[in-house]
């Protein structure tokens, strides 16, 4: 009897000693913890692409934070956002189907080589499965946001968005003469306006007067989206209608004769999603400031801010962030076993 009350003894005392020396979580989120562990193996997935992406695993912030000390408060940050967006989503309904990502997986998989993402992830001691979990968080806060969107902005509103951005969604195939000065576009909007004018001789008076380097070989003939353009040529140039020139414009290149030849205009309804995620990224970080009372980090990791929707460093001017850690760098310089 005497050894089985010894070993249940032991095992109180071990199970007592454990939950002592037990690290806190790096950060409870609407009471869901996120252990040091899962940050540990987010970091070393982060760790992986961003060296393969040949870039740190986020920024140090002085002279006394560490590499390893950034990385843990990117991943952090990444993380708070994963798990809201988790209990939105089961709160909601919304889920991911494994096929999606499995098919963001092997497209990344795909474009890394997946000898070198295998070797990368061995070395940052993560696997293949920890990778698949990140995709799979990252795919569901960006249905998250797109369901808050959705919430928040009405047809006539996302029409509005169009609207006030048609450059966005408007390819522009126009010809352009480019002078330096108003005068001598004046006097070319004559010549180009002048009755029997064509297209034709518009692109010649281009090769002989227009300073556009590009002039002389395709007499100033442009196919870009409106919003490439500068905002005054782009301005002018979406009120023609195919065969109109317009009058002179003024931009930082000089003075502009346009000639429209033709537009394509993406419908709203095509563009529709586009601009959706568009506004879902401003609906994401005004439901994630909403939720910041929800959100407690360790101090000695850093502090959640709520305007980058990162985890920051704490300085050494707040007390909190000379606090020992048992192990790995945290918010600063390497902490102590």
């Amino acid at each position: 009897m005497l050894p089985i009350l010894l070993s249940i003894v032991l095992a109180v005392a071990l199970a007592a000693c454990s939950d002592a020396t037990a690290r806190p979580p790096a950060a409870t989120v609407a009471g869901s913890s996120i252990s040091t562990d899962e940050l540990a193996r987010t970091a070393g997935v982060f760790s992986t692409v961003a060296g393969l992406q040949q870039q740190p695993c986020g920024q140090t912030d002085g002279a006394t934070d560490t590499q390893e000390a950034a990385c843990n408060r990117f991943s952090l940050g990444a993380m708070i956002l994963f798990r809201l967006s988790d209990q939105y989503a089961a709160q909601n309904g919304l889920t991911v189907e494994d096929a999606k990502v499995t098919k963001a997986f092997e497209t990344f998989q795909k474009n890394v080589g997946a000898d070198t993402l295998h070797a990368q992830l061995t070395a940052n001691g993560v696997t293949e499965d920890d990778v698949r979990e990140l995709v799979r968080a990252s795919l569901v806060q960006q249905q998250v946001a797109k369901a808050l969107a959705q919430t928040q902005f009405t047809d006539a509103q996302l029409q509005q968005q169009y609207q006030q951005s048609i450059g966005d969604y408007t390819t522009l195939h126009v010809d352009h003469i480019l002078v330096d000065s108003k005068a001598k576009a004046e006097e070319v909007y004559k010549q180009v306006t002048a009755p029997g004018s064509t297209l034709q001789d518009f692109q010649n008076l281009a090769k002989q007067v227009s300073t556009d380097p590009n002039a002389k070989k395709d007499g100033g003939e442009l196919t870009l989206p409106a919003s490439q353009l500068a905002s005054e040529f782009s301005a002018a140039a979406l009120t023609l209608k195919p065969g109109e020139i317009s009058k002179p414009v003024q931009t930082q290149y000089g003075w502009h004769v346009i000639y429209m030849i033709d537009k394509q205009v993406t419908p709203f309804a095509q563009a529709r999603d586009k601009i959706l995620q568009q506004a879902s990224t401003k609906a994401f970080q005004d439901w994630v400031q909403t939720q910041v009372g929800e959100i407690n980090v360790d101090p000695s990791f850093g502090r959640f801010d709520p305007t980058t929707l990162q985890v920051q460093r704490i300085t050494s001017t707040d007390p909190s962030a000379t606090q020992p850690t048992p192990s790995g760098a945290v918010n600063g310089a390497p902490a102590t076993p």
